[in-house]
């Protein structure tokens, strides 16, 4: 007979220092919604992946199928190349607005010649990189 996969994770859960509050919060779900998640026997091996993450626990010690290729939560994953991905499109936006700004300073105001040439080669340089990013 197969273990009661939310009863599992409920002892668990329970009897260590994580409070249930938060750990709902942080699944952003209710208290009553975690608690009727612990009543299911199928509970998803990618909901309990994703709580073991939150309180710190190692759940292929409950459950041996769980074996280290299926430890990948690929939601959790894609969230995070999610932002990963919008942080490199935000920094690319401020690397162009600075790297404006300084075009303008260096046409506006005479510059070294060693800073100018720098300020071009950085323009050359974001030039060929958006291009390729087309």
């Amino acid at each position: 007979m197969s273990k009661h996969r939310g009863k599992v994770v409920e002892k668990v859960v329970l009897g260590g220092p994580y409070p249930i509050k938060k750990l709902a919060d942080k699944l952003q779900i209710s208290r009553n919604t975690l608690y009727q998640k612990f009543k299911k026997q199928d509970l998803s091996y990618d909901f309990i992946l994703e709580v073991g993450s939150l309180i710190h626990h190692d759940f292929t010690q409950e459950f041996k199928e769980l074996s280290p290729t299926l430890f990948i939560d690929r939601a959790t994953h894609a969230r995070k190349l999610g932002i990963l991905q919008a942080k490199h499109v935000y920094l690319a936006a401020r690397y162009d607005q600075l790297l404006r700004f300084l075009v303008h300073i260096a046409q506006k105001y005479p510059l070294s010649n060693g800073i100018a040439a720098d300020i071009r080669e950085m323009r050359t340089a974001s030039e060929i990189g958006s291009s390729a990013r087309s």
